[in-house]
């Protein structure tokens, strides 16, 4: 999934549960600008996860091994 994609869905997410960017950047102790800079250039990953987790998401990492799936 692309950049663009990834920040849009999170977005979206967002607003479908009522919430506000402005708000949930205040929890997440990120700038609006920033966030909304994340359109045209690709976030920080420490940041983008910050903003995933004080909007109630989760970020898992999901390795595929041949015989072995193994999620963190």
């Amino acid at each position: 999934m692309s950049r663009a994609r990834l920040v849009n869905n999170l977005f979206d997410e967002i607003h479908k549960r009522g919430d506000t960017i402005t708000r949930v950047c205040k929890k997440a102790g990120l700038s609006e600008s920033t966030v909304r800079s994340w359109r045209r250039h690709e976030p920080l990953l420490g940041n983008f996860i910050a903003l995933v987790e004080a909007s109630g998401g989760k970020i898992e990492l999901h390795y595929d091994n041949k015989n072995n799936k193994e999620k963190l």
